[in-house]
């Protein structure tokens, strides 16, 4: 197995670990037709994953590569472990999404460009076509349809712990300027931490998954 991460690794590691619990959009999948010069950037126990699919992965919002010092890296990272618990999942029969939820993240994707007209011409420029895109939300859901089942059953944490993280953050327990006591924000403390120990789980869990995977990243990431 040959795995290069980046010189950011912990950071992106984590970025991705937050994406895929609360992100509900499309996923990347090799492209076809695309006017755009195409590369394979990585390999995952055999599956390509080319540069065209990150430039559609960040096209459609599934990855914010703002901060990230290199986006191709960033969004390279996120289909990677994409396609590791999409392989997951896959091994245990987890089931397919449903058709409903399907259409409404089409049209949530759709809603990100201005017209119709111009999101047609985003998929002329990537190479996709309605039934590949289709494909493309499918899968992605499920994934995340995985990963929620997967670690929706963690312990609650307990009022020591929930008053122990409130002390450490009061900065994130204000209204209109004012600070609240405990019992104030008590639901948002606990909502904060569980959200925040999910995080940190499926980050173990996909390092995880990467060790015993065969994963060989090809692109070289900007220094």
């Amino acid at each position: 197995m040959t795995e290069r991460p980046g010189r950011n690794g912990g950071a992106t590691r984590r970025a991705v670990a937050a994406a895929i619990i609360v992100l509900t959009a499309v996923g990347a999948a090799p492209l076809c037709g695309a006017e755009l010069l195409d590369r394979v950037i990585a390999v995952v126990s055999g599956s390509v994953i080319t540069l065209s699919d990150t430039r559609a992965a960040m096209a459609f919002g599934l990855v914010d590569t703002r901060d990230a010092r290199d986006p191709i890296e960033a969004a390279m990272q996120w289909l990677v472990d994409r396609r590791l618990v999409l392989d997951e999942a896959l091994r245990y029969d987890a089931g397919e999404i449903d058709a409903v939820v399907v259409d409404r993240a089409l049209v949530a994707i759709r809603q990100r460009f201005p017209s119709d007209v111009s999101y047609r011409e985003e998929l002329v420029r990537l190479g996709l076509d309605d039934a590949r895109v289709r494909g493309l939300v499918s899968d992605t859901l499920a994934m995340q349809q995985y990963v929620e089942r997967r670690f929706d059953t963690m312990l609650p944490a307990t009022d020591d712990e929930l008053r122990e993280y409130f002390g450490r953050h009061p900065e994130r327990f204000v209204r209109e300027n004012r600070p609240l006591a405990f019992e104030e924000a008590s639901d948002q403390v606990r909502g904060m931490l569980q959200q925040e120990r999910r995080q940190q789980a499926v980050t173990v869990w996909l390092d995880r998954l990467r060790r015993r995977a065969d994963v060989n990243e090809i692109y070289r990431p900007v220094r």
